[in-house]
């Protein structure tokens, strides 16, 4: 933790402000792809209600035989010796009350983490972040956490066995659950399902929909977190909390439910997101004069306006369109005759960028993948020229709302650039072009995919 701690005061400081409250900024100049910092996580939690082994995250129903708390699969025996012996020490705790509440484990982990005076002060600086803690009051978050983590907790007498017994009721726990929902990352457990991860410094960093950082996570869950354009010193770092294909309405929506504040970046304030139009429809009126209008949600009169001829649409509508459309792509997500159909009616009705469009299009696409890594299938020139054709339009909304590296235009261009190389050779084996223009092509290729 130390180590991590000097990379992270060289490259940028903690400030605090009423709107952001604590982010920071960087403290030099730093190019893009310069790392920013490495952490390990301070703690990894179960999610979903599920029971992990807490040394390889596989789901597991089997305790540790000392304490009879702490998850351990069939071949993991043991786990951090201070903590076990601290839980067997409890001789009259209720462990089957805890057990029977898999989401009690999470809020214990952070508890031992005070108790232990090495790693105190590590739980103090986790103390320290956003909680939003009467914002959740008495809400159904709240309600189910009283339910499952702090009524068992308290009921269990583990409580009773801490040195600092005395400062816990209640709303110190629900603080603890609010302090783990607000800053902790998705991560991936071996099975591909999600876990929490608590990275203290990684935390720190503030929400814009339109980040200048990519953090990535590895096979051992440390956190890299790296700059994905030039950054100013002096200038905010920040964090893309969410995904960013979803539209401004879902994208607050979700930050407002989960994170409890409304965003106000650039690209959220923008009704066109940055001229990405990833949200924006085509105007009825102007199409039918074959004008280019679209129509974008006016947050003055709460309808969509169109940009060109100022129609106006209710966005009542709109929206019941737009989760009727939803609920249709997630019903035909395997077929791809009948994901060609909804793309053929939004085209109709929504911008080409439109984030409906774009997910049918990846939807489309893997499915295409999956054909083509098929050798049994031998698919026809037509499907990798499809592929392709929809790679290079995903690629056109990328640019625009993912600025400077990215995870998702990297893995687009990986996918645009195989299927071509593929496709090309396919061609020249069908002796549609020769040696010569297959080595030109290939070069182009390299060009294009520099020029990203």
């Amino acid at each position: 933790m130390d180590d991590v701690g000097d990379t992270f005061n060289q490259t940028f400081k903690i400030e605090r402000n009423e709107t952001l409250g604590r982010h920071v900024v960087a403290t030099k100049n730093l190019k893009a792809g310069e790392s920013i910092l490495l952490e390990h996580p301070l703690l990894i939690i179960a999610s979903n209600n599920e029971s992990r082994c807490v040394n390889c995250f596989k789901l597991t129903e089997n305790h540790c035989k000392s304490c009879k708390i702490t998850p351990l699969c069939g071949k993991c025996q043991q786990h951090n010796q201070l903590e076990c012996e601290k839980l067997s020490s409890m001789r009259d705790l209720q462990t089957a009350e805890l057990v029977k509440y898999n989401e009690t484990y999470g809020i214990i982990k952070c508890l031992l983490i005070k108790e232990n005076a090495k790693t105190e002060k590590y739980f103090e600086q986790f103390m320290e972040a956003e909680s939003h803690l009467e914002q959740r009051r008495n809400t159904v978050i709240w309600r189910e956490h009283q339910r499952n983590i702090v009524e068992p907790i308290i009921k269990s007498g583990f409580i009773n066995y801490l040195r600092f017994a005395s400062i816990i009721n209640e709303d110190f726990l629900q603080l603890l659950c609010a302090l783990v929902d607000v800053n902790a990352f998705e991560i991936r457990a071996p099975d591909g399902h999600t876990m929490r991860g608590i990275y203290l410094q990684g935390a720190l960093l503030s929400h814009d929909c339109t980040a200048n950082t990519v953090v990535s996570i590895d096979d051992y869950y440390c956190m890299k977190i790296y700059a994905n354009q030039d950054i100013k010193c002096g200038q905010i770092i920040t964090n893309c909390y969410i995904n960013v294909l979803w539209g401004t309405e879902e994208r607050r929506r979700v930050l407002w439910e989960s994170k409890y504040f409304h965003c106000t970046c650039l690209r959220c304030s923008d009704p066109t997101e940055l001229n990405s139009h990833i949200s924006s429809l085509l105007c009825p009126k102007c199409s039918k004069r074959e004008l280019s209008g679209y129509l974008v949600k006016d947050a003055n009169i709460g309808n969509y306006r169109c940009l060109t001829c100022h129609y106006q649409k209710s966005a009542d509508e709109i929206d019941k369109y737009l989760k009727m459309m939803e609920m249709q792509i997630l019903k035909v997500q395997g077929n791809t005759s009948q994901l060609d159909e909804i793309l053929t009616s939004l085209i109709k009705r929504l911008h080409p960028h439109h984030y409906l469009i774009v997910d049918v299009k990846q939807n489309i696409a893997s499915l295409l993948r999956s054909i083509i890594n098929d050798v049994t299938l031998c698919p026809e020139i037509q499907v990798y020229t499809r592929k392709i054709e929809l790679c290079q339009s995903i690629l056109k909304v990328l640019k625009h709302i993912l600025p400077g590296i990215s995870r998702l235009k990297a893995i687009t261009m990986y996918e645009l650039a195989s299927t071509q190389a593929e496709y090309r050779r396919l061609v020249y084996q069908k002796k549609m072009i020769d040696k010569l223009e297959l080595k030109v092509s290939v070069v182009t290729l390299c060009k294009k995919l520099n020029q990203f």
